[in-house]
């Protein structure tokens, strides 16, 4: 990930409070003898266990399955990123999945709030202050949920984001997408339409 993708990602959140997901995050992928292998930020490897399906596991009930020369995976900025994408040299997509959900008192609100409070610190202001731009429903496997529109102005960048939260009875993922830009417009609700997308969330289904 380059500096500028760095910076982007200043804003981006964790509910700290709650357990890590998974141990190491996946960086990149690649095929090997024709099968798939996914290359871990720890510098170790093994082949896919979803065989030559073009997706690859973020967790146990979560993976990517868009294309990977297209939203292309990158290194995570932190731990805390679960996994990280680029589109081009001005678009980013990065997953945050924690393993709590609605049993555990997670819920969509308090997502979208914990977004704008990160986002403020950030900056140094009053969450009260960071720009919103508004809600808009959204669907993932079925199920509703909603997209979150804010900016953040760090180190004199305008950042915009598309923040997707996904919050199952044991689960919570936030999808983001984010680039650097002063307001939003309707092709940058499009890629993140796209993004999101290309994500296989099995949070209302038992683990096989």
């Amino acid at each position: 990930m380059n500096k500028l993708a760095s910076v982007l990602a200043g804003a981006v959140f964790t509910f700290s409070t709650v357990s890590a997901a998974v141990s190491q995050s996946i960086v990149g992928i690649a095929m090997v003898e024709g099968k798939r292998v996914e290359l871990y930020d720890n510098g170790t490897w093994e082949f896919s266990d979803l065989g030559e399906q073009s997706c690859f596991k973020i967790a146990a009930k979560l993976s990517f399955c868009g294309n990977p020369l297209k939203w292309k995976p990158t290194k995570v900025p932190n731990s805390e990123v679960n996994a990280a994408f680029n589109l081009d040299d001005r678009n980013y997509g990065m997953v945050v999945y924690e393993g709590v959900g609605t049993k555990d008192g997670m819920s969509l609100p308090m997502m979208q709030s914990v977004a704008l409070e990160y986002a403020a610190d950030a900056m140094g202001l009053p969450p009260s202050q960071v720009p919103v731009f508004g809600l808009d429903a959204a669907q993932v496997e079925g199920h509703a949920t909603e997209t979150l529109y804010y900016s953040a102005s760090i180190e004199g960048m305008s950042i915009i984001y598309a923040n997707t939260a996904i919050v199952g009875d044991h689960d919570t993922v936030q999808i983001i997408t984010y680039t650097l830009a002063d307001d939003i417009d309707e092709a940058f609700k499009a890629r993140h339409a796209d993004f999101l997308a290309d994500f296989d969330v099995k949070f209302w289904e038992e683990v096989q």
